[in-house]
């Protein structure tokens, strides 16, 4: 039996740390504007995977765990945990003193309630996957609540500071279920005042909120771009004071510009090429392999990346203990690639989705240039994020050129992923139908293996399959850049990406 406990003071200190100067300190007021590439169609867990709708999320919602400026899962709605019966048993102490934002109270009762919520088949969260270990979920008493597992899984306290973890108002939700995606009703610093659709979201300060003086902003407005060239003519013209999501031209471009500050993440995950192993050309792994060597990555990478981005050969991003070199990864070479495609014996054509901005499309293009070279015919098709994003939750594609943004924590970055039970279940992050009986039984041993440095020799022969099997072809692990204009104060890096407003104020 292992028992961990860790404060949460501490927790909070480094998770709000921030470069303050000596001379002033945070003053309050103002409105921060948040640029983003899209406006998601609900603000919900149930139906919260991108990164966008994770960044429109987040000054509402608060999860049960949060990570630390390293990547690790620390307590956070949680005040403290032990970890018991093997690693089958997570009991957690929640904060005293919380409350919704519409005076329900933050206890063991309501994190019951959420997670009834989204491990019911019938709301069909796109969580569904990771919610299956869990055996049940008890209040001890009304401030401790218990998780018990199905197996043992090292990976549960990120899990809680993702998606499965954070926190809605029970009240909110049973009193009008489908309404709580586009009224949101958390714990967060702010509380959600209004949305004009395609135009802008807006919070405005939690006076009830938990911790003493924060947030120091009024107000955090949240607008959604359609295209990345508007996106960047509203920061440039002051509309926005922070910009994600930028290409990596206007992230270069920035890095010279006195008037901004560009904060490059580690990240977690990694963009590529998804293959449906269920449907021709890609049921065959000659062309897999062909894809692979015929794909000149590191040009990309210089070129229309500008050198940001590092090249990808595993699901593990930089940010994350569990990236190691995968030595063999196939390399750029299209004469091997020329020579399968012409074993294969039939005409290789597909389409290949992507998203519609000039950045994806710039690398779509390319990549079906550098395709046709070895006899490979790819026909283009741009599509909407949200449609996009629809697409391959229901795994209606051929070849989709997507990008995951990753989590702390190698077993949420493969497991649903590439495990064989999630192959045919729609929805499921199983995009490509993947299945390997040994990548099943390493996921496993990956979960349930709690000490890091055993759990790296596991994600490494992971990594070594997936670069045998190609259901992906890696491309690049994304630095997404946030550009802060310089009046934008007390804000940190955290190797997610994503804005944490609690702490920031504008000079």
């Amino acid at each position: 039996m292992r028992s961990i406990f860790l404060a949460a003071l501490s927790a909070i200190c480094v998770l709000c740390s921030a470069p303050i100067t000596a001379q002033e300190g945070p003053q309050r007021g103002g409105t921060l504007s948040i640029g983003l590439a899209q406006d998601p169609p609900v603000v919900d867990p149930l139906r919260t995977g991108t990164f966008t709708e994770r960044q429109f999320s987040r000054p509402v919602y608060e999860a049960l765990f949060d990570i630390d400026e390293h990547g690790r899962p620390v307590p956070f709605l949680a005040e403290s945990y032990e970890v018991l019966a093997e690693g089958q048993v997570y009991r957690i102490k929640l904060r005293p003193s919380v409350q919704f934002h519409d005076g329900t109270p933050f206890n063991a009762d309501a994190v019951v309630a959420n997670f009834e919520r989204l491990r019911n088949p019938q709301n069909n969260c796109r969580c569904l996957s990771q919610m299956q270990d869990i055996k049940e979920v008890v209040a001890i008493d009304g401030m401790t609540v218990e998780f018990r597992l199905q197996f043992a899984n090292a990976a549960f306290p990120a899990l809680l500071a993702d998606v499965p973890g954070t926190m809605v108002s029970p009240t909110a939700f049973l009193a009008n279920p489908s309404e709580i995606g586009i009224k949101p009703v958390g714990t967060g610093p702010f509380k959600f005042k209004e949305w004009i659709r395609n135009s802008r979201l807006i919070y405005v300060r939690n006076p009830d909120y938990w911790q003493p003086n924060r947030p120091y902003l009024d107000q955090v407005v949240f607008r959604g771009f359609q295209n990345s060239e508007t996106s960047q003519a509203a920061f440039l013209s002051g509309q926005t004071d922070i910009i994600l999501q930028s290409p990596s031209r206007f992230v270069a471009q920035s890095e010279k510009d006195s008037r901004f500050i560009v904060y490059k993440p580690a990240g977690f995950g990694y963009d590529g090429v998804y293959l449906n192993l269920t449907q021709p050309p890609f049921d065959d792994i000659r062309i897999r392999k062909a894809i692979a060597h015929a794909t000149d990555r590191e040009l990309l990478r210089k070129t229309l990346e500008f050198g940001i981005p590092t090249l990808a050969y595993s699901p593990f991003g930089p940010g994350m203990w569990a990236n190691q070199p995968v030595p063999n990864y196939p390399k750029f070479d299209p004469a091997l690639a020329k020579s399968l495609v012409e074993s294969y014996g039939k005409p290789v054509k597909f389409v290949l989705q992507h998203n519609n901005g000039p950045a994806a499309q710039r690398i779509a293009q390319s990549l079906s240039e550098m395709w046709a070279a070895v006899g490979i015919q790819a026909e283009l098709q741009p599509l909407d994020q949200n449609r996009l994003v629809q697409n391959m939750s229901s795994k209606q594609f051929v070849a989709s050129l997507y990008r995951f943004t990753g989590r702390s924590d190698p077993h949420i970055n493969t497991y649903s992923f590439f495990h064989s039970k999630f192959a045919d279940v729609t929805p499921s992050s199983n995009y490509t139908h993947y299945k390997n009986s040994q990548i099943d039984a390493l996921l496993e041993q990956g979960m349930a293996t709690t000490d890091m440095e055993a759990r790296k020799p596991i994600y490494a022969k992971i990594s070594a399959i997936l670069a045998e099997e190609l259901p992906y072809v890696f491309l690049f692990h994304p630095a997404d850049g946030v550009i802060v204009s310089k009046k934008v104060q007390g804000f940190t890096a955290m190797p997610d990406g994503l804005v944490r407003p609690s702490e920031i104020w504008l000079r």
